[in-house]
């Protein structure tokens, strides 16, 4: 069970890197590069459905609310700190309500069905992804797609097939297959079927048809993410996160997956466009600090109605 913690946790590193990219679009010269958002946001999915059907998961009322401390205490300190330091048209009311991000919303319907399919579908995992994948390619021939519409972009649809990568991490935890994990073959493969992904996507900007053709790349993330998590199982990455210096960063970063969500929409900016690619890395150091004031603040928030007394080790712990 320690190994594959510490596979998630990878994994959410790697989320990580790759989630801010989801509304980059800003600090990009050319737009379809902020697809990156896609992976992460797809590994992020998978690793929500490992990880729920390691064990299960009892009556739902306590499960939930379970769910529920996780998350709010992080929503509740971002409607504070949002409303009062950042210009946002949406009011503390409106970040409670809907979370302060689709993301977050998403999660918590998703956390519904998984249930449910973990208490009633646990055996018929398969046929719980082909009814998933006949609604997801029904519900994208239904919809109205104007000329640039962009599965990956602000719509409906993604919660959609999002799902369908977290039903995918869920049949992955609960596999008794050995998988072999080769480093340099898995980096090639991954590599490949990231090259495959954008091909799709640049092509379909190319294509008239351009909204059909892009629901093939939904294919090759799903390699995508698979890829990556044959490599948070290889030896060689495994080391890089126990290391001494690589180590705390990535145990950091990857603890900070939902707190990045939340603030890198307040914080992105074109004034540093002139130094690109420079200025990715340099939002993204920007991204991670503003996270972890979050986090803190979070924890704040949160012990503030227990009974116990603070624990400000805790709050301002890295991982």
């Amino acid at each position: 069970m320690k190994e594959r913690n510490i596979s998630i946790d990878i994994l959410k590193f790697f989320a990580a890197l790759l989630i801010t990219n989801s509304h980059m679009e800003l600090l990009y010269p050319n737009k379809i590069f902020a697809t990156g958002g896609a992976i992460g946001d797809a590994l992020f999915f998978f690793t929500i459905g490992f990880v729920l059907f390691l064990k299960p998961m009892g009556r739902f009322d306590n499960w939930y609310k379970k769910r529920v401390n996780r998350i709010y205490p992080t929503v509740f300190a971002w409607a504070i700190l949002s409303t009062l330091f950042f210009d946002k048209d949406d009011n503390i009311v409106d970040v409670i309500l809907y979370g302060g991000s689709w993301f977050i919303t998403c999660v918590m319907i998703y956390y519904v069905l998984l249930y449910l399919i973990n208490r009633y579908m646990i055996n018929h995992l398969s046929l719980a992804t082909m009814i998933v994948i006949i609604i997801v390619i029904a519900w994208f021939f239904l919809i109205q797609r104007p000329l640039n519409y962009n599965i990956y972009g602000y719509n409906y649809f993604k919660w959609g097939h999002y799902f369908l990568y977290a039903l995918f991490g869920a049949m992955i935890g609960i596999s008794k297959k050995q998988f072999k994990f080769q480093f340099n073959y898995d980096l090639i493969k991954l590599i490949l079927s990231t090259i495959v992904f954008y091909g799709i996507l640049m092509l379909s900007q190319k294509l008239q048809w351009y909204p059909d053709i892009q629901l093939l790349s939904l294919i090759p993330l799903g390699i995508i993410v698979f890829y990556f998590y044959k490599l948070a199982n290889n030896e060689i990455v495994k080391h890089a996160y126990n290391s001494q210096i690589l180590g705390p960063i990535m145990k950091t970063i990857s603890g900070l997956c939902l707190e990045i969500y939340l603030v890198q929409f307040s914080l992105f900016t074109d004034k540093m466009n002139s130094i690109f690619p420079l200025n990715l890395l340099i939002m993204f150091i920007i991204i991670i600090i503003a996270a972890y004031i979050l986090r803190c603040l979070a924890r704040i928030f949160s012990q503030t109605f227990m009974e116990k007394q603070f624990n400000w080790k805790l709050i301002f712990q890295l991982y």
